[in-house]
């Protein structure tokens, strides 16, 4: 794993190392960027979801929407 300072002077390097220009003035921006999503926390595999309780899979960081119920039937009767 690389650190934040070697993330950004690889940035810099790929962009031909400027002096000046918004890549100069965001590489501290990406190399934290990078830096979080290599030294991100996995989630386990035997999480269970907030809405139904059930496992969640590997690697899920969002909340499931909640589950539809298919009308198959009229309810109403005529």
């Amino acid at each position: 794993m690389a650190t934040k300072e070697q993330i950004k002077k690889a940035i810099l390097k790929a962009a031909g190392d400027p002096e000046t220009g918004a890549i100069k003035d965001l590489a501290d921006t990406f190399a934290d960027a990078v830096f979080a999503l290599d030294n991100e926390t996995p989630t386990r595999a035997d999480t269970k979801d907030d809405v139904s309780g059930e496992k969640v899979q590997d690697a899920t960081h969002y909340e499931r929407p909640t589950k539809e119920n298919r009308v198959t039937k009229p309810t109403e009767t005529r």
